[in-house]
């Protein structure tokens, strides 16, 4: 084989590789024809604050559907189909919604709120730098009523009818309590830790048996003066149960966390999240989203239907890393 051959085969698949057609997603809208729109609800009662707790009910969309992503910048900020250009445009905002303490038979309505919460995003993900961090606000039901309570421990049932798909969608989920910090090599005061080694250390919690896993959230305490400081969030994540020291303390479920890469002086706002079995399971689960071993959600012919029901319960504690800056 001539060198001229050779060089021409190491150069095809460079050729293939680098030729590039830009693709309209419509192109494929015959792989996506008979997809029928769905109902997705994601309910959380916190129980720590119950004002806080939250329904969401969007419709599935096909990603041809060029009413929901119409490929433009609606907004003018330089990002096309972005969260808060989608978003809108996916809610149900007519559904009726109550929430039922199936002990007590109390039962809870629910009102559309526009901005009933938001998340953090950051424009990039490789740079978690303070200037790309942005607030998404998402709209969602709210307890109708300023007194709404839970009642730790007590089972509560979702009932939502949407009118758009004419559809009674229900859940069950209960109530947990929230974690309890448990005494380390660290010294506990109160509601404070004091780290003393900035190196890294390990801070431990046990809940009742039923739960399965948790949401860690951190965020920094930054003083402003002498009395007034702010937060500033850093991360947050899910995390499973430390099945090993579950198994040995028995009566509890218990979680670890690895504190690390702090520098001497800091302050650092830390939040357990204990989440109701409904809950975890949804999570860490990598069946579908309908899998009626994932969720917790049924219509009226007992048929699963997207996403979850479950509760929280927060639990915050602030540790302090000894020595200066």
């Amino acid at each position: 084989m001539s060198k001229k051959i050779i060089n021409l085969l190491f150069l095809l698949p460079l050729i293939w590789f680098s030729c590039e057609k830009e693709l309209n997603i419509t192109d494929f809208k015959d792989d996506f024809g008979n997809y029928e729109p769905e109902l997705k609800i994601e309910g959380i009662l916190q129980q720590d604050n119950p004002q806080k707790s939250i329904i969401r009910i969007i419709r599935s969309s096909a990603i041809t559907d060029i009413d929901v992503f119409d490929g433009k910048d609606n907004d003018g900020d330089g990002e096309i189909d972005e969260y808060d250009e989608v978003l809108p445009l996916i809610q149900d905002t007519s559904a009726i919604v109550k929430i039922i303490n199936l002990q007590t038979n109390e039962e809870f309505e629910f009102e559309f709120v526009a901005s009933a919460d938001s998340f953090v995003h950051w424009t990039d993900e490789e740079n978690y730098a303070e200037t790309n961090q942005s607030m998404v606000p998402y709209s969602g039901y709210k307890p109708k009523d300023e007194n709404f309570s839970l009642n730790t421990c007590d089972r509560y049932k979702l009932e939502v009818y949407s009118k758009d798909f004419d559809q009674t969608i229900t859940g069950e989920t209960s109530v947990c309590p929230p974690v309890v910090f448990m005494d380390t090599l660290h010294t506990f005061q109160e509601n404070f830790v004091l780290l003393n080694d900035p190196e890294g250390g390990e801070i431990f919690w046990k809940s009742v048996p039923e739960v399965t896993a948790y949401y860690v959230r951190y965020q920094e305490i930054i003083p402003v003066s002498e009395d007034d400081y702010e937060r500033e969030y850093l991360f947050g994540f899910t995390s499973s149960r430390d099945n090993d020291l579950s198994e040995k303390y028995q009566n509890y479920s218990i979680g670890r966390e690895s504190i690390w890469g702090m520098f001497p002086g800091a302050i650092l706002e830390f939040t357990v999240e204990a989440l109701s079995p409904e809950l975890g399971k949804y999570l860490f689960s990598s069946l579908p989203m309908n899998d009626p071993q994932r969720t917790n959600l049924r219509d009226e012919s007992g048929n699963p239907v997207l996403g979850f029901f479950g509760a929280a319960a927060a639990k915050t504690i602030y540790i302090i890393v000894e020595g200066e800056e």
